[in-house]
């Protein structure tokens, strides 16, 4: 039996799975084991387990079954309940970036699959400078970044190295870091709050809007698609701005909801992602674009996009209200 409920034109919300590729499919607390309706994070690990960063903790989906990881049962590791970040490094050790409330950050925890560590400015001894962590990277030479409210702190396996306007020269053009990319060249980006930080091991650069053709400041997050071109998304201020912007190494252009005729859906970008069959796709604070052939289409408008992930031919969507699904051939294995 199939139930349906007509949100838009473009998003079809399936409370029992129909299995019709094609469809989008929405997952909410109501229908899985998500402890909350808004999802921040998305992350399916080497063994194939399913993790979700939730306003209500870490919900994870594995062999069949889900759990759910709070305060309460990791030993108080999670200082916060609002997971932000997901990440696991090549060790196979679990980071998550939490949020205590909308006021207090959360820091770090770790997870080696056994035992729960809490990382935070305290028992770093300042290592990390904010209990604000809004990303979590690994290098090519497996150190472990994480940015924060106040500049970007490295962690070789023993000692800490903060990063910052000061100390980088404006390498790292503002201490508000929102994002880190590592590129195929195995080279590091910053989304700052004033442009883009780059740092390639040895020395920093930056592009603003001051000594490059970035016509935004406030950069969100930083992506390069298998062509090598570079996407940077914005969000927008007091006096408006926003938007994507694509570089392709000589040339530079903006995208904004106006010029994309509503294809870029809000100018407020949260993620960039792109998928197997090449067509790249933009979260923002009301949807989630499609551009691909020089087209751009709209989906869940109105909808919080904070996160996406692919499985197999599946699209996954983090959103305000659970996981929204684009399916493939068939459905995630919690909907089977």
């Amino acid at each position: 039996m199939r139930c349906r409920m007509v949100m838009a034109t473009v998003f079809l919300l399936v409370f029992a799975f129909s299995g019709w590729a094609g469809e989008w499919v929405l997952f909410t607390r109501e229908n899985t084991g998500l402890p909350s309706a808004a999802v921040w994070d998305l992350m399916k690990d080497g063994r194939g387990w399913y993790w979700f960063g939730t306003g209500g903790g870490i919900a994870l989906f594995r062999q069949g079954k889900w759990a759910l990881f709070t305060p309460k049962n990791t030993e108080r590791a999670l200082k916060g309940k609002s997971v932000v970040k997901i990440f696991q490094d090549t060790e196979g050790v679990y980071w998550f970036a939490t949020r205590r409330s909308f006021i207090g950050g959360g820091g770090v925890t770790r997870y080696d699959g056994k035992h729960w560590q809490l990382w935070d400015k305290e028992r770093t001894g300042g290592g990390l400078p904010s209990d604000y962590v809004w990303d979590i990277v690994e290098d090519s030479q497996g150190r472990l970044w994480f940015a924060t409210d106040k500049g970007v702190s490295c962690y070789d396996g023993e000692r800490w190295y903060l990063y910052n306007r000061t100390n980088t020269g404006l390498g790292l053009p503002g201490d508000s870091v929102w994002d880190i990319f590592v590129d195929k060249g195995g080279d590091l980006w910053f989304a700052t709050d004033k442009g883009v930080g780059w740092f390639n091991g040895k020395e920093w650069r930056n592009l603003t809007k001051f000594n490059s053709g970035l016509p935004r400041a406030n950069i969100s997050v930083v992506f390069q698609d298998s062509d090598g071109n570079f996407w940077f998304g914005s969000r927008s201020g007091l006096w408006g701005g926003g938007g994507l912007i694509f570089y392709d190494g000589t040339k530079w252009k903006l995208y904004t909801r106006k010029n994309t005729h509503g294809g870029l859906p809000h100018n407020d970008i949260n993620v960039i992602f792109q998928d197997s069959n090449g067509a790249v796709w933009v979260g923002t604070r009301r949807g989630v674009a499609r551009f691909q052939g020089g087209k751009w289409q709209a989906f869940l408008k109105n909808e919080p996009v904070w996160d996406i992930m692919e499985d197999g031919k599946n699209l996954f969507f983090a959103v305000s209200r659970g996981v929204a699904v684009l399916v493939g051939d068939s459905p995630p294995p919690w909907g089977r």
